[in-house]
């Protein structure tokens, strides 16, 4: 009886930590939540503050990192400088904007990688108005030394669906 105590004792002690445990899917959606994060740019934000979440952001995604934008004819691979330059770039361009992650979906093709679709919403204020844009991305990510990287973002074009 003590035996069988103890075995199931360990039974859901090994359940509740592989359950706790943050699996592949939580670490991908996390990462895409920061990466809002350090791509937002609200208005209060001063420079220091800027450049260290332009810099965590460059840290989500892999060394080189893909990029295609057809509408801006954008079709390149960004070191991770080149990167986190456009990102600081695009931040300073787009003051008061808040950037987050809607409807995800994520697929694993293959071991250590992952397919994504997920809309991207920027809202935010230019010239006293206010605007909302909403861009449809596929992104993929690979894992590296058990950290998901993103690897590629494509905004798909609305003229393709």
């Amino acid at each position: 009886m003590k035996l069988l105590r103890i075995f199931l004792l360990l039974s859901v002690a090994a359940l509740a930590f592989y359950l706790l445990l943050p699996n592949d899917e939580k670490k991908i959606r996390k990462n895409l939540d920061s990466l809002a994060e350090y791509c937002s740019s609200p208005s209060e934000e001063t420079a220091i503050p800027a450049l260290k979440k332009v810099m965590l952001a460059g840290k989500l995604c892999s060394d080189p990192c893909h990029v295609q934008i057809e509408s801006f004819d954008i079709n390149h691979n960004f070191s991770k400088k080149e990167f986190t330059d456009h990102i600081l770039m695009l931040k300073k361009m787009t003051l008061d904007t808040r950037f987050s992650f809607h409807d995800t979906s994520i697929e694993f093709p293959m071991d250590g990688k992952a397919d994504i679709v997920s809309t991207v919403r920027l809202d935010g204020e230019t010239k006293g108005s206010r605007f909302t844009d909403a861009y449809e991305l596929n992104i993929q990510a690979i894992k590296t030394d058990g950290n998901w990287l993103f690897s590629s973002f494509i905004v798909v074009e609305f003229m393709e669906k």
